[in-house]
């Protein structure tokens, strides 16, 4: 945890463009930072490591969801394509992990209003512009 170990982990869920162009690259520290990449594609989530110094884990969605990476972190953000937000944010508040969540919640109004009750008991950050 990050007051133990002076180091922030965290698990990014989807390596589309603003995560590796924007998120990834925002971080100027990587002393004070490690990234878990998660991708749909176990070569895309090495080749992201291989090319940015703070990320140090590479996995599958399917490695995130079976509990691979997700019990190290601090905090997990999730920037995939809306229709997966629910799931990861599920995954992540049942493990009770700050979860950053770009824009828009979610695909529909109903999946929405589930994804903020599935968090009810941790902290979720949906900012409109990063």
């Amino acid at each position: 945890m990050v007051w133990e170990s002076g180091t922030l982990q965290i698990v990014r869920v989807g390596l589309g463009w603003r995560t590796c162009e924007q998120t990834i690259p925002a971080v100027k520290q990587p002393k004070f930072c490690e990234t878990t990449a998660a991708s749909g594609s176990r070569e895309r989530a090495k080749d992201v490591a291989d090319e940015t110094s703070t990320v140090t884990v590479a996995i599958t969605y399917e490695e995130f969801v079976d509990d691979e990476a997700i019990g190290v972190c601090d905090v997990v953000y999730v920037c995939t394509p809306d229709v997966y937000h629910l799931l990861y944010v599920a995954v992540a508040s049942e493990h009770r992990k700050a979860i950053l969540r770009e824009k828009s919640v979610e695909a529909t109004l109903d999946r929405a209003e589930k994804l903020v009750a599935a968090t009810e008991n941790v902290p979720l950050m949906i900012p409109y512009r990063m």
